[in-house]
């Protein structure tokens, strides 16, 4: 399932893309961007929605439903990725936190599938997030939290390690 396509590239690992359906991500999800040379594994820290401009003044609420029908595209929904790394492959365990070719415009970008999360947070067989450390100050605490509740989803041996990530970002 498609969740958009990157229309912004503002760094290596900074993008925005723009959303087929205002109902899909969220806040915290992961996501997967097929890039040329690998899969590039980021998170929704942000969710935009916007009226066209020239539209302003023809949607009041009463109205909106008889305008409709004339403006099928008339309101847009952003969502606001952060890179975290790209999948290892090949065996290639080195630098996973490094996103060294960001994406390019009009990529896809596609819910993270369970064995993608799976793959990106386990190192050497072991469950790992080195990641979220140094991501603490750069993401929202809603956006850890929910990304700490689906990799304990995805890999249920690493609660232990994700309660106690979560508890120290409620005391931040």
């Amino acid at each position: 399932m498609r969740l958009g396509d990157i229309i912004e590239v503002s760094s290596a690992d900074s993008y925005i893309a723009k959303l087929a359906d205002e109902d899909r991500g969220f806040i915290g999800q992961f996501v997967s961007i097929p890039a040329k040379e690998s899969v590039i594994i980021g998170v929704i820290a942000g969710l935009a929605h916007s009226v066209r401009e020239e539209m302003l003044g023809f949607l009041s609420p009463d109205k909106k439903i008889k305008y409709q029908p004339y403006i099928e595209d008339y309101k847009n929904s952003y969502a606001i990725i952060r890179g975290l790394g790209r999948l290892p492959g090949n065996g290639d365990e080195t630098d996973r936190y490094m996103i060294d070719k960001p994406p390019h415009i009009d990529d896809p970008v596609e819910p993270a599938s369970h064995d993608e999360i799976v793959r990106f947070h386990t190192v050497h067989g072991k469950p790992g997030a080195r990641y979220l450390h140094d991501m603490q100050d750069q993401l929202d605490a809603p956006v850890i939290m929910s990304m700490t509740k689906q990799i304990e989803a995805a890999i249920p041996e690493s609660g232990d390690m994700l309660r106690l990530v979560r508890r120290y970002v409620k005391r931040t």
